[in-house]
């Protein structure tokens, strides 16, 4: 079964554009349309709609899309199944993470896994949370490692929680606490005290961003925000030269600038967390490979070798 094919059509259909595609697939876009082409002539039906910008599904187009990531989630399967004959001597495993857990965990996780299963190889796929998911429920990745969703999943995902970790407020070094003073690490802000401070957010789609909006409605207020990033260690660094106010991981933390370094504090009672998970496409087989991971990353966690 000729997989490049499979591969060159979901490119196609994430980026809607052939030129965008080829130019990720390392060809020309010519080649692809010649390529896409062919694929629909032997099928005896048209894929895509050409005269729709961006580039649309036909029904057919749906229907095959369906198809072959049931072919690629059956093909996943097998090859796992078969890796666990080796006993984790061999075998492949695909791994999710969104950037800011890719930064922080991996050079910590990975290290520990290559050394325990060498003959393992590892893929890893960065994206939001919401990216993330629908890999998982298109068998994209084996796994993610990730937080909990505020909102119920589209996809079908089983989530293992195994972690609670604080999220602080970052605050300009020269901010002065308007609250009762306290001799706590992290002292307790009330954010309604900051209703016409200004903010830096992560984007929309991201699961931070999605944090922040529930405890600003909680609150009842509506944020100044003067900018939107997709990085925390870039909303951290602008809080430390006195941009604005962020909301931070504990996990995070070091990426502040040791100058101007700025305030932290808890948010709410009992103070704001969110939970670290391992998700997985709900009723797929789990290859070994992917268990001895998801043990290792809980292990390290867990003992506090990351934090």
């Amino acid at each position: 079964m000729d997989n490049r094919q499979f591969d060159y059509f979901l490119k196609v259909v994430e980026e809607k554009s052939f030129s965008k595609a080829a130019k990720l697939l390392y060809i020309s876009q010519p080649s692809l349309s010649q390529y896409i082409g062919r694929l629909e002539a032997s099928l005896g039906t048209t894929l895509f709609d050409r005269s729709s910008s961006p580039l649309t599904l036909t029904y057919a187009g749906e229907i095959y899309l369906e198809t072959i990531l049931k072919i690629k989630t059956l093909q996943t399967e097998m090859k796992n199944k078969l890796e666990d004959i080796e006993d984790l001597k061999n075998g492949f495993i695909k791994i999710g993470l969104t950037p800011s857990k890719a930064n922080f965990y991996l050079p910590t996780i990975l290290p520990i896994f290559k050394n325990k299963y060498p003959g393992i190889e590892i893929k890893i796929s960065e994206g939001t949370s919401a990216e993330l998911e629908m890999m998982l429920g298109k068998g994209l990745v084996d796994l993610c490692l990730m937080n909990m969703p505020i909102e119920k999943s589209p996809y079908e995902i089983e989530y293992e929680p195994f972690y609670e970790e604080n999220i602080y407020l970052a605050a300009p070094h020269d901010y002065d606490v308007p609250s009762k003073p306290s001799a706590a690490v992290y002292p307790q802000v009330k954010i309604e005290e900051l209703n016409d401070k200004p903010f830096i957010l992560l984007k929309q789609d991201q699961r931070l961003r999605q944090v922040s909006t529930y405890v600003f409605t909680k609150a009842a207020i509506k944020p100044k925000v003067i900018l939107e990033t997709r990085s925390i260690e870039t909303s951290l660094r602008l809080c430390s030269a006195g941009m604005g106010y962020c909301f931070v991981p504990e996990s995070a933390l070091g990426y502040a600038s040791p100058n101007a370094r700025p305030k932290f504090f808890t948010i709410g009672s009992p103070p704001l967390t969110w939970r670290l998970v391992i998700a997985y496409k709900k009723n797929s087989h789990r290859s070994k490979a992917a268990d001895a991971f998801a043990e290792i990353v809980k292990e390290t966690v867990l003992q506090g070798s990351v934090r």
